[in-house]
C-alpha cells in the first residue's frame, strides 16, 4: 500500500480523502479482502503488517481515530474509550467498540462498531486533545464509576490517584472525586459510583495491585496498607505493596512485567532482579515480617489468593 494514500494526521487510509482516486480505492478493497489491509471502520483501513504490531491499547486509539474521521459532525468520545484514550488500565480487557457521547435527544444509535450513550454534559466535561472531543479525565472516572464493573472502574481510578503513574494528565485528589460524585445525586448509577470513588486508593503501582486489593477485599480479608516505607540496610528504603502491620504480615504482587520489562529492570537482568528480590525479602523478614507472594493467576483464581492469605494468618470474616 502506497504511503502518499495515508492521512498526514492519523496515518490512516480515509476512502472519502479526495486525494485517492477510484482505482486506488478499488486496490483498498482488494488488498482488504486479501488480508494485507485491516478494515477499521467503515472506510477507514491501514496495513495489515501496522495493525498487528500495535498494542491493543493504540490498536483502539487508531479505531477512535477512524470513528472521528468518518462522522459528520465532531464526536464525544467517552467512557471507556475516554479511558484508553487518556492511558488509564482497562480491566478486564480492552473495549470492543468505541464509546461516544451524544445528547439525549439525539436520535444516534449503537451500530458499526459504535456505542452510543446518551447523556447531557456540561462545557467542563468535554476537552479537546489533538482534534479529537474526549470526557475529561474526571467525568470519564464518574463514567466509568456509574455505569462499568467495579474493577474495571476502581483500577481506573487507583490510576489517577497515583502521583506518578500518568503522563496525560494531572493526577487527581480523592476529596474531588467524591465531591463531584455527590453532586450525580440524581443520576443513574450514583450509589456504585460512590462505592467505587470511596474503595479507591493513591498507592497502587499497577491494575494487578488494584485488583489484589478488590479481591481481598471480596473475599474478606482485612484491608492492607499500600506502598508502606522499610529501611533498606544498603542505604535508602524498600516499598512493600501491602503490610497488615497488626499480623506482621507483607503482600506482594508479582506480575510477570517485575522481572522482564525493561521499564522495570532498568540496567539489571532478569537474573540479577530475582537475587536483588531475594536480598530484599531477607532484609524484610529480618524484621520479622512474613512476606506472602502472588501473581496474575492466584488473583484471577481467587481460591488460590484466599488460600496463601489464610496459610499467612490474616483473619478471614467470610
Amino acid at each position: 500500500m502506497h504511503e502518499h494514500l495515508r492521512d498526514a494526521r492519523t496515518g490512516l487510509i480515509l476512502m472519502s480523502s479526495p486525494v485517492i482516486t477510484p482505482s486506488e480505492a478499488r486496490q483498498v478493497r482488494r488488498e482488504h479482502r486479501s488480508g494485507t489491509a485491516t478494515r477499521l471502520h467503515r472506510g477507514v483501513y491501514a496495513e495489515t503488517e501496522r495493525v498487528t504490531s500495535l498494542t491493543p491499547r493504540a490498536r483502539h486509539v487508531a479505531q477512535i481515530h477512524a470513528v472521528v474521521e468518518t462522522r459528520r459532525i465532531r464526536p464525544i468520545i467517552g467512557h471507556l474509550s475516554a479511558a484508553v484514550f487518556w492511558g488509564m488500565p482497562i480491566r478486564p480487557s480492552m473495549p470492543t467498540t468505541v464509546h461516544l457521547i451524544v445528547p439525549p435527544d439525539s436520535g444516534a444509535n449503537s451500530k458499526n462498531g459504535v456505542t452510543v450513550h446518551k447523556e447531557q454534559l456540561s462545557d467542563k466535561d468535554v476537552v479537546e486533545v489533538g482534534g479529537i472531543l474526549v470526557t475529561s479525565p474526571m467525568r470519564t472516572l464518574l463514567d466509568l464509576a456509574r455505569v462499568s464493573p467495579f474493577v474495571t472502574a476502581v483500577t481506573a481510578l487507583d490510576f489517577a490517584l497515583h502521583d506518578r503513574r500518568s503522563t496525560a494528565f494531572v493526577p487527581l485528589v480523592k476529596s474531588d472525586l467524591l465531591a463531584s460524585v455527590g453532586s450525580l445525586d440524581s443520576v443513574r448509577g450514583h450509589s456504585r459510583a460512590r462505592r467505587a470513588v470511596e474503595f479507591s486508593r493513591p498507592g497502587a503501582d499497577n491494575a494487578g495491585e488494584t485488583h489484589s486489593r478488590i479481591v481481598i477485599a471480596e473475599l474478606g480479608f482485612p484491608a492492607p496498607e499500600l506502598q508502606v516505607r522499610h529501611v533498606n540496610p544498603r542505604g535508602g528504603y524498600y516499598y512493600v505493596d501491602f503490610e497488615w502491620p497488626e499480623f506482621q504480615r507483607i503482600g506482594e504482587f508479582d506480575g510477570k512485567g517485575k522481572y522482564v520489562k525493561p521499564e522495570y529492570l532498568g540496567r539489571m537482568s532478569p537474573g540479577d532482579a530475582v537475587v536483588e528480590e531475594k536480598i530484599r525479602e531477607d532484609h524484610l523478614r529480618a524484621e520479622h515480617y512474613g512476606v506472602s507472594r502472588w501473581g496474575p493467576g492466584d488473583v484471577n483464581g481467587r481460591r488460590q489468593l484466599r488460600r496463601i492469605l489464610i496459610e499467612a494468618g490474616l483473619p478471614c470474616v467470610r
